[in-house]
Parts: structure tokens; C-alpha cells; sequence
């Protein structure tokens, strides 16, 4: 006989991941990202499309029109990850609600997303962005931050949605600079209130625990949102699915999060699953600058 979850559904959990998905995905709005609550199946892809820089003309001698190019880019949803768990009979009827929310919610969702920013970061690589600069974690600065910045405008990346990210060591050095620490000179005591840089030099700043180093020493990177392409939709769902299916959209990106839940009877137990079907792509080579430590 199956347990009873004790007035939990599956509604109510995706409720509470949410909660969850709201905290990480800020994140992704650093680079271009095609979310969609169409139901896709594996293999599939999305089409779309980045422009290319653009440089302004003297005006004196009229208006000539420069021609515009825009690169037709393909994300393959070839990514379907899941986190799931299991929970037996005793468990759910000891824990009930309280266990599934410690141990599956947080974990479960944060999970996901993190997969999908690693596999986006193991694009970044000198084959892939051939920009790039060597700077100890001891020595990064504020100043470096204005030399990636010009690295940015001299390959005609837009000012607007710049976002720096760094590994721990390199977010620290560069909170720990003068020019960072006196920030209250110009309205803000975010750094030593909160450990949060927000932006320096067009730039905000991210730190990010988990920026894979490629074979490459790679410790952090200064993009343009056009650099890296992420797209994402909704796993088909079984029809004869013997269980509950809730999903979950965060509003502010539009990703969904896929909630399953079923009861195997052979197991004595509930499995609860979240999963996500995902792509990564290169976007503008020229829109991401790499930072290493050799």
C-alpha cells in the first residue's frame, strides 16, 4: 500500500523550489539565454541568432549605411539532467513533509542549475575566445577591471551587460582593494556590509565558486551577455506516466524546472525527481575576455 504524504502534493513543492530557483538564477542573466515553456524531446535545438559589433561613422559627409551582420547560432538540447531522490515508507511517515524540503528541494534545484552554468563555463577556452590575460589572484584589482573593460570596448561590445565573474580568490583580492573598500565615497557599503562588489567599471561582478578551469588555469572571465548562449525547454512527459508531473517557471528568466513524483510499489518507496533539458553554445567569440593564472 503506498505512504501518505500527509497533505503534501506536488504543487506545493514546486512552490517551495521557487523559492530556490529565484536565489540562483540571477546568475544566468549574464548571458544569452532562449527559455520557453514548449515541450521539446532530446536532440532537439534552437535557432537564434547574435549580431555583430557595430562601429559608429563621421556624420559630416551624410548618412552611409554600413552593412549588418548577424550569425545564425544553433543550441542542441542534448543536455537532460535530473537530481533525484528516494524516500521509503518509514522515512516519509517518521519526517514527512520536513524531510522532503531539507532534502530534496534546495538540493534539488540548485543542482540542476548548477549543471547548466558548468557545462556553459566549459566553453569558455582559448579555442573558443581567444582574448585573454594572465593575472595572479594576489595582484587582481580594480585597475584590471579597467583593462578588461577596454578589452571589452576595443572589440566593440556593447556598454550595457558587461558582467565580470571571478573565482573566490580573485573576487576576494579584488574586494579587498582600496579603491573597492572606500566605495562608501560613492554610495554604496554593499562591500563590507555584504562581501557584494555589484559593479565596477560598466561591469557587475559575480562570484562564482565552480568556474572550471578548463586544462587552461581559467580563474574568471569579462563578457558581454552575447558571448555564451544557453536555451532550455520542458521534458516531454510520458502519457502512461504513473505518477504526478508539476512544472515549475520561474518568471523572471522563464526557466522551468520539471517536478515528477511516483510511488514504486516493488521499492516501498516515493521518488520525487527534478530535471531540466538544456543547450550551450558559443555566441560572439569576440565578447568574452578569459582570465588565468598562467
Amino acid at each position: 500500500m503506498a505512504n501518505t504524504l500527509g497533505g503534501l502534493s506536488l504543487a506545493a513543492i514546486a512552490q517551495e523550489t521557487l523559492l530556490t530557483l529565484q536565489a540562483q538564477l540571477p546568475m544566468l542573466k549574464a548571458f544569452t539565454t532562449d527559455f520557453s515553456g514548449e515541450v521539446a524531446t532530446p536532440m532537439s535545438s534552437i535557432s537564434t541568432r547574435v549580431a555583430s559589433s557595430a562601429a559608429a561613422s563621421d556624420a559630416s559627409s551624410g548618412y552611409t549605411a554600413s552593412d549588418v551582420t548577424s550569425t545564425a547560432k544553433t543550441i542542441t538540447l542534448d543536455n537532460h539532467v535530473h537530481v533525484t531522490h528516494k524516500f521509503s515508507d518509514a522515512e516519509i511517515s517518521d519526517n514527512g513533509f520536513n524531510l522532503l524540503k531539507r532534502t530534496f528541494i534546495d538540493p534539488a534545484a540548485y543542482g540542476v542549475v548548477n549543471k547548466m552554468v558548468d557545462d556553459l563555463l566549459a566553453l569558455v577556452t582559448s579555442s573558443n575566445f581567444a582574448g585573454g590575460s594572465v593575472i595572479a589572484d594576489s595582484a587582481f584589482a580594480a585597475n584590471n577591471t579597467v583593462d578588461l573593460a577596454k578589452e571589452l570596448t576595443n572589440d566593440n561590445c556593447p556598454r550595457q551587460d558587461r558582467v565580470l565573474m571571478l573565482g573566490p580568490s580573485y573576487y576576494a583580492a579584488l574586494a579587498k582593494d582600496d579603491a573597492i573598500q572606500a566605495s562608501y565615497a560613492w554610495g554604496s557599503d554593499s562591500v563590507i556590509r555584504d562581501n557584494d562588489i555589484k559593479t565596477v567599471h560598466g561591469m557587475e561582478v559575480i562570484e562564482y565558486g565552480d568556474i572550471p578551469a578548463n586544462s587552461e588555469d581559467l580563474e574568471g572571465f569579462a563578457a558581454h551577455k552575447s558571448a555564451l548562449l544557453i536555451g532550455a525547454r520542458v521534458p516531454d512527459a510520458p502519457s502512461d506516466f504513473a505518477g504526478s508531473i508539476e512544472n515549475v517557471t520561474d518568471p523572471d528568466s522563464g526557466f522551468t524546472l520539471q517536478l515528477r513524483e511516483w510511488y514504486e510499489a516493488k521499492d516501498g518507496a516515493r521518488y520525487l525527481t527534478a530535471t531540466a533539458m538544456y543547450g550551450v553554445a558559443v555566441g560572439n567569440a569576440a565578447a568574452l575576455h578569459r582570465v588565468t593564472s598562467s
